[in-house]
Order: structure tokens, then sequence, then C-alpha cells
């Protein structure tokens, strides 16, 4: 069986992701930047992702512009508004300016169709222009078997592979993740969740044109699990809906998703919502379920030469917005660590500050997000550091500095 060398050099190392979704990829990105030769192995062909809209506010899109990566080409629609419909007549309730998240925080408040951000990341991370060498795409290379201390990746085609570092990024249901020892401690949540799309040009045939111009999230709901979220993105050529509500409604059992519904069943659901809405969903395409489960935060990130990162490390619930973001500042902070600045560090001081970093944060956010599943004034775009002791608030996620951060930690290393 085949084995790759580690490479030898001590100012770049020979890196492995686990996963191409928009959490592996971006790490590519980052760790590419930084001037490392990455491989990712996917374990299908890349098929490309799936689902609706994805939002990424400044704690997201910050690396993007720290990576030089073009974010127009991802047709993304800049968010300005939150908006709250009343849930039988539609009537807005209340409306709350998201204020010029570039002034405040230093980047836009940008909503991307998952799909076009996902394709434009990977040609990001692969194509031989930008900084860094490009990373290598391996498909069909679905990881079975991984030796944290060793960093040697074994895979179900026959190959095995080593490298200095392993970034397992292999999604919520992450086979990496007991490999590093971890036993994930999951519960089904009382919620499930349709998502669908539907194009503009549609929108306005059907007589909703109103929806199909707003550059906001608009909200139905929210005071207990029955939700619904609206937002456009690509361009303006496409609004996407997030729709919650009560698992014991159809009792769904199948894990995933990506299961497929109708329009009548997505309407059904929801007898009493803005009529509108239901003529909405009627007409949807690509109309998918998934069931929704609570994930207790892991002991630990790291083992050996490996780490987990995006959902492997810390699913949560979609109602923060924050699950992507959380992706791009795992990415961003590998990009930092291994970076010229922290070369002096050792890979295992790299990887422990990683932790220290992320773990925090990103079990912080999770547990919010939990909340804000049941209770829409947890959103952080209703937040107050004075409405509610600890509350998690936009300034706390948005104005974060990971750089100053990264520096304390590494501080208290030098001089514990």
């Amino acid at each position: 069986m085949p084995v790759t060398a580690k490479s030898q050099s001590t100012s770049s190392y020979n890196i492995a992701i686990i996963g191409s979704g928009l959490g592996g990829l971006s790490a590519a990105i980052a760790l590419r930047r930084a001037g490392h030769q990455v491989t990712i192995y996917e374990r299908y062909d890349f098929g490309g992702e799936v689902g609706a809209s994805l939002s990424l506010a400044s704690n997201g899109s910050r690396f993007l512009h720290e990576w030089e990566v073009d974010i127009p080409a991802a047709k993304p629609v800049i968010l300005r508004n939150l908006i709250m419909h009343d849930w039988s007549s539609g009537e807005i309730s209340g409306q709350y300016p998201l204020g010029d998240y570039r002034e405040r925080f230093g980047t836009d408040y940008n909503n991307f169709h998952r799909i076009d951000l996902h394709k434009h990341l990977k040609n990001v991370a692969t194509a031989e222009a930008g900084q860094g060498p490009p990373a290598q795409l391996k498909v069909w290379h679905k990881a079975i078997k991984l030796d944290p201390a060793q960093g040697r990746i074994a895979f179900e085609n026959g190959t095995e592979a080593v490298h200095d570092v392993v970034v397992c990024a292999d999604g919520i249901r992450s086979q990496m993740r007991e490999q590093l020892g971890i036993t994930p401690q999951v519960t089904p949540s009382t919620s499930c969740c349709y998502r669908c799309i539907i194009s503009t040009k549609k929108l306005r045939e059907l007589g909703l044109g109103e929806f199909a111009d707003n550059s906001a999230i608009e909200f139905w709901g929210g005071k207990g699990i029955d939700k619904i979220v609206m937002s456009p993105c690509s361009n303006h050529e496409v609004v996407s809906c997030y729709c919650f509500y009560p698992a014991e409604k159809n009792d769904l059992k199948e894990d995933g998703w990506n299961i497929s519904s109708t329009g009548e069943n997505l309407a059904a659901t929801f007898p009493d919502l803005d009529d509108r809405l239901r003529l909405l969903f009627r007409n949807a395409e690509d109309i998918k379920m998934w069931r929704l489960y609570n994930h207790e935060p892991y002991p630990y990130w790291v083992n050996g030469r490996c780490c987990l990162l995006g959902d492997a490390a810390h699913p949560m619930m979609p109602d923060q917005s924050q699950g992507a973001c959380m992706a791009l500042e795992d990415a961003g902070a590998l990009g930092i660590l291994f970076s010229a600045e922290y070369a002096h560090l050792s890979i295992p001081d790299k990887l422990q500050m990683y932790e220290l970093e992320r773990r925090p944060r990103a079990s912080r956010v999770q547990e919010s997000s939990r909340r804000a599943r049941t209770d829409i004034t947890e959103r952080i775009g209703w937040s107050s550091a004075n409405d509610r002791p600890g509350k998690l608030t936009i300034e706390e996620v948005c104005g974060y500095n990971m750089h100053s951060h990264v520096a304390e930690l590494v501080e208290k290393l030098a001089n514990p």
C-alpha cells in the first residue's frame, strides 16, 4: 500500500484535511495561504454541497477577506435588516436594522447559497493562482482508520497516507471523531426542520414579489418550536426558507438532512401560517427535511497530530446562523497558528493553542444556539449586553479579534 512521505521542512508542513465541506475547504485555503502543502481527502466524488442559504456574519466573512477570497464571485446578498412577521396574518410586527456591519466590524453580513460558496471555496483552495501551493483534492478516499500519534490515515480504497498534521473536518457524523477517542453524547431534540428554495422570478409570478428584494432575514414565530426563517441569496436570484416544527408532527426517525419531501407536505405542516408562505411552500423547489439533534460539547478536540474542525468538532442548532462562521473561525485559527509568525511553536503546541482558542468560544455559541431554538430573544440579532446576564451578543460574536487572542494564549504558553 503506498504511503506518502512526511515533509522534511520545519517551516512548511504536509497537512491532510479529511472532508471537503465548507470547513475543510476553508481550512485548506487558510493553511495554503500559510505556505503549507495541503491534501484534501473526500470520501466520494466531489459532488458539491447541498442545502439552501448560509449566512456569514462579520466574524466569518472576515476570514474570507484575510484569505483574499473574491467574495462577490460567490454571489452573496448583503443583509441589512431583521424583519419579524405575525405568524398568521404575515403583517410586519417589528423591523430591526442591522446597521453597517462593515463599518462596525470590518466586513459585511453576507448571505450565500451554500452551493455557490462551496464551489467557489473549492476553486480558491485548488487553483494555481493565489498565495501558497494549491491544495490537492483526492476523491474516493474514504478514511476508515486514523493513528493520531503518527498522523497515519488508512482509506477504504486500500491506500494509506502519513501527514505532519491531520485536520478532521468530516462533518456532523464524523467517523474520525471516534478515532480520536471521542464518543459523542447525542439526544434527539424536540424539533425537525424543512428547508426549501424558490427563484425570485417564481415569487413574482406568484404575486409574492415583496419577498424577492428584501436584503433581510425575515422571521415568523420563534417563541417556541415553530419558526420560519426566510432570506435571499445568490445575487437576489433565490430566496431560501428554513421551517422549524415539532418533531411529533411526523415522527421523523430517519437520520440525515437531505430527505426529500413535497410542497404540499410542507404547507400542510403549518395550517395556520401566513397564506403567502403556504403558497410559496407549495411552489418551492429542493424541499428537504431533517431531524435536529443536541450534541453535548466534546471534552477535547485534539489528539496527537490530529484535530477536529467544524461540525465534526461542534455540531450546533442552526438558530444563531453561526455554524458556518464557527467552521471558518476554526480554519482561521489554524491559519494563524501555522503562519510564519508562530513558526517557533511545535506542532503539539500549535494544536494545543488551537483547542484553547476555539473550544470555549464554539461551545458557548453551541449552547446559545440550543437556547435560541425555542426562544428567538436569545438570537444575537436581538442581543443586548444589558438584556440578560450572560447572553451572547453581536459585539461578542462579530467584534472578536482572534489574532490578539491567539497572541495572548501564545504569550501565556511562553510565560505560564
